[in-house]
Order: C-alpha cells, then sequence, then structure tokens
C-alpha cells in the first residue's frame, strides 16, 4: 500500500512541475457570423446605395464600389459582347462596357436600352384604362417584361402589387391585369 501512496504522490508532484498545455491538448473554435448573412434569401431588403459586384474592377469588394449618392445603384460592367451572354431570365438588368449600354433580358435575347430615354409602360388589354403599349410619341417597345397585377388573399381585404414576372406568397392568389414593356427612343 505505502508503494502506491509513494506512486500518487510522485505522479501529483510531475504533473506541478510540467505545463498543463503539455499534458491537456487545448482547441479553440472561432465562429464567425455576418449580418446581414451573404448567403441565404431574403424576403426584404432596403438599401441607400447598392453596388453588385465589384463595380470599379480593382479585384476587391469594397467602399469603392459604392455610388457616390443615395438612390443609385451600380452594376458590375460585362466586358464581352452581350452577343454572346448565356441566356438571362426575363426582366434581369446587365451593363455591357464594350456597348456602354445597360442591356435586359426580354425572355428571348438580351436587347439594349437605346440612346435618349427609356421607360416600362403597363400596359392593358383592350377596353381597359391604359391603353396600347409605348404609346408616347417616339418611343417603341424593345421588350416584352411579362405580366404584372396584383396577389390578394382570399377572403380578406388585403391587395398589393404584383410586378413583372413576380410571384404571389404561398397561399395568396394572383390576378393578372396586363403586360409591362420596356419602351425605348
Amino acid at each position: 500500500m505505502f508503494k502506491l501512496k509513494q506512486l500518487f504522490l510522485s505522479l501529483v508532484f510531475v504533473s506541478l512541475l510540467i505545463p498543463n498545455s503539455f499534458l491537456f491538448a487545448e482547441e479553440s473554435i472561432t465562429i464567425t457570423t455576418y449580418y446581414p448573412s451573404p448567403y441565404g434569401s431574403y424576403n426584404e431588403l432596403a438599401a441607400n446605395r447598392l453596388a453588385i459586384g465589384d463595380t470599379n474592377g480593382n479585384g476587391t469588394l469594397d467602399a469603392a464600389d459604392q455610388p457616390n449618392r443615395d438612390g443609385d445603384i451600380r452594376l458590375k460592367a460585362q466586358t464581352d459582347d452581350p452577343a454572346f451572354w448565356p441566356a438571362g431570365t426575363q426582366g434581369q438588368f446587365a451593363y455591357s462596357s464594350t456597348q456602354d449600354s445597360l442591356y435586359h433580358y426580354n425572355g428571348s435575347s438580351w436587347v439594349a436600352s437605346s440612346g435618349g430615354a427609356s421607360y416600362v409602360d403597363y400596359s392593358m388589354p383592350a377596353g381597359r384604362s391604359v391603353g396600347s403599349a409605348c404609346s408616347i410619341s417616339g418611343f417603341t417597345i424593345k421588350g416584352d417584361l411579362g405580366s404584372w397585377g396584383y396577389c390578394y388573399k382570399p377572403a380578406s381585404a388585403y391587395y398589393f402589387f404584383r410586378p413583372p414576372g413576380g410571384g404571389c406568397p404561398c397561399g395568396w392568389s394572383s390576378n393578372n391585369v396586363g403586360e409591362a414593356y420596356v419602351c425605348s427612343q
């Protein structure tokens, strides 16, 4: 029994001389969170200024990519010819630095917003109040953005505008009112 006590006391004495980090491995865990999250799905997003991609071409995403005034959106320029861009999604926009023009995808091809002014015409079928598409003098249809209308929840008084190509939340009904066209001079 005496030898067992000696062995135990010897181990205690040796453990005091040897640092704990040698006897027990240390482990550290770092958890990093981002707000807002860089991945995921957003129901709403509000910003004073919005930059999409490396807009200034310096190879990093930083404050220099942001527009210089509130209410502006800045897109990363596409440097290849729009004729070679892959198919987009109807209503998608992209900026071509080779053509110095904003393009939209009309559901079948990329269409340039020509010089002069552009606007979206929310036309209604014949017999309703808006009339024909791009009815302002000097403007022509450059693309169809899809149907627009409103979403409503049956048996309630809740209605809201549904933009072209947009959908309604689960359990809500959709009513198409007309078509939206990109009109340009």
